[in-house]
């Protein structure tokens, strides 16, 4: 079963345009509204960021219920029983665990690139994992820039780095402007600021094109590094980063965990099973290696 945030990302995605969604945020959520980006993003991108700044700002309240069965009464029912499941799971939820291995997933598309459908790559994950009945923290962060990839390692400390979107040739992140640009991020540059953060994650997972080079200038920092040798096909990525995080919560080692995402794209009949690449520190075992 999906789980909430996500239920409520599918009702906005499926019930509304953009366009309503930017004039909500305009009129009853100015924090929110400062934080969306421009009009490049999907529609699906849009509705996810949105969920998410309104679960971190507390806005996900009966107000908000209120809100969607005035514009939307023919959906009541639907909207009723989605309020149920957020107050089932507040009632459910303990306080945080810091104990538990926190996943920073950090999304950006930026405007003149293909469209990548990240929403449902961290959807994807989110579950799997919830099926699994792990414990663990799951944040996102969506159109990121540079402020938002500093605020994802600074701030939050997370033990895996998931990066989804695209890479540079020479091996650089493609992040995303105030504008939609691309803003690249080269191997050097990430590397350092991994090197002097006193928290490093464990495992950095490049979920984009052409990372392998910036899995290599990362590898001396961080226990373990997941990249891709080359241009990977949104599908690809997408299947592999599901099946790795199933595999990894179920206690598998993070050998195992590579092992069977790459073999699950045969499964799914996709011959890019070459294209992941694992890089590990040197004292770092793989096979006994587990992050769950």
């Amino acid at each position: 079963m999906k789980s909430p945030i996500h239920q409520l990302h599918q009702f906005l995605l499926d019930r509304f345009t953009s366009s309503e969604l930017r004039q909500f945020a305009l009129f009853y959520w100015e924090g929110v509204s400062q934080k969306l980006p421009g009009e490049s993003i999907s529609h699906a991108d849009l509705c996810m960021q949105l969920c998410t700044a309104l679960q971190r700002l507390g806005l996900i309240d009966a107000d908000l219920f209120a809100l969607l069965e005035r514009e939307r009464p023919r959906f009541r029912p639907e909207i009723d029983q989605l309020r149920r499941h957020f107050q089932a799971a507040d009632a459910s939820t303990p306080a945080a665990d810091t104990s538990q291995p926190l996943i920073a997933f950090v999304a950006a598309n930026p405007i003149a690139l293909p469209a990548l459908r990240l929403a449902e790559e961290a959807r994807d994950i989110e579950d799997k994992l919830r099926t699994t009945g792990a414990r663990f923290r799951f944040q996102s962060t969506w159109c990121a820039g540079p402020d938002e990839l500093l605020d994802a390692l600074v701030e939050t400390s997370p033990d895996i780095l998931h990066f989804a979107g695209h890479g540079g040739r020479n091996g650089a992140l493609l992040l995303q402007t105030a504008e939609g640009g691309a803003h690249p991020v080269a191997p050097a540059a990430l590397a350092g600021l991994v090197a002097a953060r006193p928290w490093k994650p464990r495992l950095v997972v490049l979920n984009c094109c052409y990372s392998a080079v910036l899995a290599n200038a990362l590898r001396p920092h961080v226990d373990a590094v997941i990249g891709m040798r080359d241009e990977v096909p949104d599908d690809v990525g997408r299947r592999f980063a599901v099946q790795l995080y199933r595999a990894l919560a179920q206690r598998d080692s993070l050998a195992t965990a590579f092992d069977t995402a790459r073999a699950a794209l045969r499964v799914y009949n996709l011959a890019a099973d070459h294209l992941p690449q694992l890089t590990v520190r040197g004292a770092v075992d793989p096979q006994r290696y587990r992050l769950f």
